[in-house]
């Protein structure tokens, strides 16, 4: 060993310095809005929303990059708040839609009277975002979302019930193919 290895005090990396230096995931997405012609909006260091085009309607999401835990979270917010009275169909709704996904949930916010998907992504010790992680998460998200918002709609304001709404939305979804 050399004197300034056994003398001299080196820096050891500790979590807040990687934090402080880690390039935030979002970048990644918002490299993929641009390639992708998405409209977005970086509101913060922490903060990126993406409005992507459905078949039923733009869908508005927001990524959270929460650097204390290595987690980006994705907010899928559907539009439009669910008249009074129905939340307990819109509960039901959200069991059978969460049945049919492989990833990510749906919840209804009954503070805001809003059905909302959520997923998240871990990059504990480091990990780097890459491209395709960040494409399927987006992927995941659409598809919910062309699946959970036509079946609101049918419950909310067609007055049907959660099943019947599910395997409507289904059917439709088909026929697109």
């Amino acid at each position: 060993m050399s004197y300034s290895e056994d003398i001299c005090v080196r820096p050891s990396p500790t979590l807040a310095s990687m934090q402080a230096v880690r390039p935030s995931p979002l970048n990644t997405f918002e490299r993929i809005a641009v390639a992708e012609h998405y409209d977005f909006d970086r509101v913060g260091p922490d903060e990126l929303h993406i409005s992507m085009h459905g078949l039923w309607c733009d869908h508005n999401i927001s990524l959270i990059w929460r650097s204390e835990t290595e987690q980006v979270d994705l907010y899928l917010l559907f539009d439009g708040r669910t008249p009074g009275g129905r939340s307990d169909d819109i509960c039901r709704l959200v069991t059978l839609l969460n049945e049919r996904l492989g990833s990510g949930h749906f919840d209804f916010w009954d503070k805001d009277s809003a059905l909302v998907y959520r997923n998240s992504i871990n990059l504990a010790g480091g990990a780097k975002l890459q491209t395709e992680q960040g494409m399927a998460l987006l992927a995941g998200a659409l598809d919910a979302g062309e699946r959970g918002y036509p079946a609101c709609q049918y419950v909310v304001w067609a007055g049907k019930s959660p099943e019947d709404a599910v395997n409507a939305t289904l059917l439709d979804l088909a026929a697109q193919s």
